[in-house]
């Protein structure tokens, strides 16, 4: 896009807030680039030289079951030695991903591992696997990230995608992880930056719920920094507010200054799952401590209009003195003269802050608790969905992300039809606006 034109409307950005909250996963943008809000799991690993192919056999067993996990065809990978998108399937990329990663191991090179059900790796997945092994790791994290379908999630597998991001955390043992929704970017550092960075700023004000995640850019820490420098605008200085699950590990317990039992003291609720991990104890952890998967109520954006959740100021008052407040949320410098929202120093330390007691974010009048009849309401905000092939529930209008400009009028009753040859897969119905709403 050019960096002269609004990336969105008002009127698009309307519809892309409207959608998005039926169904997340809802796609808007240009041919190739298109971008949605996905739910997400990123772990960032701390390790030494020597354990470099450690981590690199991790994360390709985490691919291998991931591969089991994915209802959609995988298009795109990543060739690592040569730094190119290959389509999946091409001879080129290598069959033995270990022998790879010795290879750029003995060449003291990076080793990347990314996948996408995407035919362009700039557009947000509704699947994507996307692996980083530092060869530098006092400098950086290693990282995974995976993108999963919204859909797939909601239609009965919570369990299984749970027991799977368990078995991960329990291999890695990463020093902090989140799980949520962000506008889906699911390489690390290959993603169209500026369209993203741009989406993430507008979302910001509509969706207490949404996180920002990039791996690339955030991923910095300093613990064997001799001279005790901690970038204050890397995940080295703190972690995120979490949005849904986190990583709580030892050396942030530590930093925290509050053991196992009294954190579980202060999140005492019925809606907060705390799951004990046994890390190891080595001189990060010289007490042995857990780690503690922290998993706050259900996946949820979390509409501004619905009122500031209180399970993740609870949690977010816990985490609020190891907290990274001056975050770097962009993958790009802002610049004058930009006409689309993008995050500043300021705006960026007010949405770090969008939690506390005493925060205006997005606005004071939009922290209003919504009164009883209006969070009634709001409960069954999410239309289910159809899928193609089944009668129609309810007569109205309704889209599939399954094809481009797909909405039209269905009678109750009426069959609604399955899409053939579609990339996105199964064909899902969605219940939305009439078109003469959008004007």
């Amino acid at each position: 896009m050019s960096t002269a034109e609004l990336f969105l409307s008002p009127e698009e950005i309307e519809k892309f807030i409207r959608e998005s909250k039926i169904a997340p996963q809802w796609f808007y943008g240009y041919p190739g680039r298109e971008l949605g809000i996905c739910p997400y799991v990123t772990f960032y690993v701390y390790h030494q030289p020597k354990d470099y192919m450690s981590v690199a056999g991790k994360f390709i067993d985490i691919w291998e079951r991931f591969g089991r996990i994915v209802d959609e065809p995988i298009k795109k990978v990543f060739k690592s030695r040569t730094q190119v998108w290959l389509n999946a399937g091409d001879k080129r990329f290598p069959e033995d991903l270990r022998a790879e990663a010795e290879f750029l191991q003995d060449e003291f090179r990076t080793f990347f591992l990314m996948a996408t059900d995407m035919e362009s790796p700039d557009a947000s997945p509704l699947w994507s696997y996307a692996a980083k092994v530092d060869h530098v790791p006092q400098m950086g994290y290693s990282m995974l990230k995976l993108i999963f379908c919204y859909d797939w999630y909601e239609d009965g597998n919570q369990v299984r995608w749970r027991d799977f991001v368990l078995d991960c955390i329990k291999s890695l043992r990463p020093e902090q992880a989140y799980m949520g929704y962000e506008v889906g970017n699911g390489g690390l550092g290959v993603m169209g930056s500026y369209e993203s960075d741009v989406l993430e700023r507008i979302c910001a004000d509509y969706f207490h719920g949404l996180d920002i995640d990039h791996p690339w850019n955030m991923g910095f820490h300093a613990n064997d920094d001799e001279d005790g420098y901690i970038n204050p605008a890397r995940l080295g200085a703190g972690l995120r507010p979490p949005t849904w699950c986190f990583m709580l590990s030892p050396v942030w317990q530590r930093k925290l200054g509050k053991p196992e039992h009294q954190i579980r003291v202060e999140l005492a609720d019925p809606r907060i799952k705390i799951t004990a991990i046994p890390y190891p104890r080595d001189k990060l952890n010289p007490d042995g401590a857990n780690g503690l998967w922290i998993e706050l109520g259900d996946l949820d954006l979390y509409p501004v209009e619905d009122g500031v959740p209180d399970v993740l100021v609870k949690a977010n008052s816990l985490i609020r003195p190891i907290r990274c407040d001056e975050l770097n949320l962009n993958t790009l410098d802002p610049w004058d003269g930009d006409p689309n929202p993008r995050f500043g120093y300021e705006s960026s330390l007010r949405w770090m802050r969008r939690f506390d007691d005493d925060s205006d974010w997005p606005s004071a009048e939009q922290r209003r608790k919504p009164s009883p009849d209006e969070g009634r309401a709001t409960a069954s905000k999410r239309k289910p969905l159809v899928p193609g092939g089944e009668p129609c529930p309810q007569a109205g209008w309704w889209f599939t992300p399954a094809q481009l400009d797909s909405r039209r009028y269905f009678e109750k009753g009426e069959i609604m039809p399955i899409i053939k040859r579609s990339s996105f897969g199964d064909t899902n119905w969605q219940q939305t606006g009439d078109p003469k709403d959008d004007k």
